[in-house]
């Protein structure tokens, strides 16, 4: 039985309160709201009648504004709008109606250019009047079936957008986290090597001290005639420190190539110390000296006069 016997005085037949197809299909949108507009008080609670028989939230409007206004405040689902309104054409209306909500036109003037002209402007299907329930029930059902699917490809896409804005935000902390971890690397790798090379000069002055401080006294102490009980012991101690301190003194090649007191005088060149300085602190005649400085430039071939002895072996550090 059609729900509307003709355009203008609506019959509700008695299979219009439950429908036997496909009854569990619209349980999934229970209290989904449909909101009626048509300028006809009887249709409106036919329709509401009915609507509400399939577990939907319906209301009905004759005038566009108030609808409008409910639809603002209270958000909408699906909107069954008539096409011929009193003052004004349903079509005009659908785009003030906004989005994310499905619009069924009704109407009991249908034609392929009204169709496609409804179609066009945004709405989801058109119905003629008057239509079967069965025809009313599927043509919602396909809306808000539709509707929900949209829905949820919004949700998923939002989804999918917030987890991509997390994923670069995490990106940019580990790049972020992975720089910081760069230039503590960076830091503790000079950290590391200041602390070297603080160790090799703190190992080079002791040497330095060793052999030019303590070295000439136990050489003096071992020449002192008092103490010759004591040479072997003092000749040892001697060998001890030049082994101790010629890494830091001289290069390998050098303390090779020198003898044990060239080693000495050529340690104090080194540190600047004068032929006479050196002399008084080794207890030996200037002249001494003199000739030790000859024989190291010769032993490390040095043969060009100009060339500094001291300069040559620092170069050697």
């Amino acid at each position: 039985m059609a729900v509307l016997q003709n355009y203008s005085r609506p019959v509700a037949s008695s299979s219009a309160r439950g429908l036997p197809f496909q009854a569990d299909a619209m349980e999934a949108f229970k209290n989904f709201r449909v909101t009626v507009v048509d300028d006809d008080p009887i249709i409106c609670e036919t329709l509401v009648d009915i609507l509400q028989s399939w577990g939907l939230h319906a209301e009905a409007f004759t005038q566009p504004d108030e609808a409008l206004e409910c639809i603002r405040r209270n958000k909408c689902d699906v909107i069954l709008l008539d096409l011929v309104l009193s003052h004004v054409c349903g079509l005009d209306l659908i785009p003030q109606f906004g989005e994310d909500l499905k619009i069924i036109v009704i109407t009991g003037f249908a034609d392929k250019d009204t169709a496609i002209r409804a179609l066009k402007v945004g709405a989801f299907d058109l119905l003629e009047k008057p239509f079967q329930n069965e025809l009313l029930y599927h043509s919602i059902l396909r809306a808000l079936t539709a509707l929900e699917n949209e829905r949820q490809s919004k949700r998923l896409i939002e989804d999918l957008e917030q987890s991509r804005s997390e994923l670069l935000d995490q990106q940019q902390r580990l790049e972020n986290l992975n720089t910081q971890l760069l230039d503590t690397n960076r830091a503790l790798s000079i950290f590391a090597q200041n602390i070297e090379l603080e160790r090799e000069e703190v190992e080079k002055r002791i040497a330095l001290k060793l052999r030019n401080l303590i070295l000439p006294i136990v050489v003096k102490l071992k020449n002192d005639s008092a103490l010759h009980y004591y040479e072997g012991q003092l000749a040892m101690l001697t060998r001890q420190i030049e082994d101790l301190t010629s890494g830091f003194a001289m290069d390998s090649r050098v303390a090779m190539t020198l003898s044990s007191t060239e080693l000495q005088v050529a340690s104090l060149i080194k540190n600047g110390v004068t032929t006479e300085g050196i002399a008084r602190q080794l207890h030996i005649a200037e002249s001494t000296v003199r000739t030790h400085r000859k024989n190291i430039r010769k032993k490390l071939k040095i043969n060009n006069a100009r060339f500094s002895l001291r300069g040559f072996l620092n170069a050697k550090d």
